[in-house]
Order: C-alpha cells, then structure tokens, then sequence
C-alpha cells in the first residue's frame, strides 16, 4: 500500500510541477549529500555565462590595444567566476553530471586567465583559450 502511494505523489508532483511537493519528495528520494540543482537555477548561470563570455569574446576581438579593456576584461571574468561558483556550491554531486564533471576545471581556468591579466604585464592568452571552453559540455552538432 505505502508504496503505491509513493508512486501516486511522484506520478502527481511529475504532472503538477509543484516545486513545494517535489522538494518535499525529495528529501526522501535522494541521498542527504545530495544535491538537486533546479532546472532554472542551471540556465540562469548559465545564460550570465554565456552572456559575460560572448562580451569578453568581442573585447578580445577587438582591433586596438586590449589594453584599454583590460578593466572589462578582468569584470567580465570575474562575473563568470561567480556564476560558475553558484552551480557548485554545496561540493556535493548534484543531477548534472555533465555540470559536476567540467565544473572543476572551467572554475580553475576562469581564475586562471582572470589572474593573468591581472598581472603586469598582463597575459591574454588564457583568456582567449576560454573561447573554446563551453565546448567541453555543449559541443556543437
């Protein structure tokens, strides 16, 4: 009987989508270091991502000096920086596993190319080599 209700609240919170219902479930459904990663959570990260890098793509693109966007640059690194850091908060593993994967080292080099061009003098190429790194999770077809 018990299980047969539990199969009627995940058939229900699948069809309802009730957000309240379907944290409660799954507190019981999945293991406590756990962590579930809402779907809206993932594309709002992930659209300042992709937003903060196609900005920094056009200021590495650019014909003058990148010198006079360095400042840009460095903003624009650290904005991915703390959009990256909201998908791996807890440490734990969370239901993107394509996310707990590539995470890690997109992190690294984000500060990575963020500190080369903050030194003097500054190093743009770990910044430029970032233009490929979306790649690792959404190759193109």
């Amino acid at each position: 009987m018990s299980y047969r209700l539990m199969l009627a609240m995940v058939i229900a919170v699948q069809v309802s989508g009730c957000s309240d219902l379907a944290r409660w479930v799954r507190q019981y459904t999945y293991p406590a270091e756990f962590r579930y990663v809402e779907r809206q959570d993932v594309r709002g990260a992930m659209r300042e991502l992709a937003s903060h890098s196609r900005q920094l793509n056009d200021l590495l693109l650019q014909e003058d000096s990148p010198e006079k966007h360095r400042g840009e640059m460095i903003e624009h690194l650290r904005a991915m920086e703390q959009a990256a850091a909201k998908l791996d908060q807890s440490g734990w593993p969370t239901n993107h596993p394509k996310v707990d994967t590539n995470l890690p080292a997109f992190r690294r080099d984000l500060k990575l190319a963020r500190e080369g061009i903050e030194r003097e003098p500054p190093n743009y190429l770990l910044a430029v080599l970032l233009r490929g790194a979306c790649d690792n999770c959404h190759a193109s077809k």
